[in-house]
């Protein structure tokens, strides 16, 4: 709850900012990668690996190790945005000479190519893993679906023309994509660090009963 009162915060700070703008009003515009929002968002990344780790140690199961993988590239991805990076090189090997459009799709491309890379290990400790490590993986991959959801597919409609030039639609589309990410990201910490309490608790009693 906390969480979701800090992202609520923070999108009622980036309307009034919008409407007034604060003297550094880039630290306040959830769409920008300097602000108050994109810090607070890295910092659920880095509480999520803290308590993947923290829930396989408990549990002694090292298959929530991919999971940890997955959320540490989605950070680097947050950060360094790896995918453009990797787009633009796919667009340079192949010589596409499609300008802008050419130039987003590799960038769908490689996030595609990415996202491959770093699910092949959850998939196959999936297959492998105890019916609770399948639970907690499915609730996971459930809540990053949405969240990709937001930063992929409402981003790239957030870029068609007929939204960038209708100010309203603007404002909509980066509210949704921006806001849904970072209300998604804080169900997902919250309910890894709901797991975390909850398997310390197990713990906690078993040495308890022993």
């Amino acid at each position: 709850m906390l969480l979701l009162a800090a992202d609520l915060v923070l999108i009622v700070l980036d309307i009034r900012n919008f409407y007034h703008p604060f003297p550094n009003h880039e630290l306040y515009d959830i769409e920008t990668n300097n602000s108050y929002a994109e810090d607070f968002q890295n910092l659920k990344w880095i509480i999520m690996m803290m308590a993947l780790v923290l829930i396989a140690m408990i549990r002694q199961e090292k298959k929530y190790f991919t999971w940890v993988l997955v959320i540490l590239f989605l950070f680097l991805e947050d950060v360094f945005r790896i995918h453009q990076s990797l787009g633009h090189f796919f667009y340079n090997i192949f010589g596409m000479t499609t300008g802008q459009r050419g130039s987003k799709i590799m960038e769908l491309f490689a996030a595609a190519f990415l996202g491959f890379i770093f699910m092949a290990p959850v998939l196959e400790a999936y297959k492998k893993g105890d019916a609770l490590f399948r639970k907690h993986s499915k609730v996971i991959f459930i809540l990053l679906a949405l969240f990709l959801f937001c930063a992929v597919v409402i981003d790239q409609a957030h870029r068609l023309a007929v939204v960038q030039y209708n100010w309203k639609y603007n404002v909509v589309f980066g509210m949704l994509e921006d806001g849904g990410e970072l209300i998604t990201e804080s169900i997902l910490t919250g309910y890894l660090i709901s797991v975390a309490l909850q398997q310390k608790r197990k713990q906690h009693n078993d040495i308890t009963e022993a």
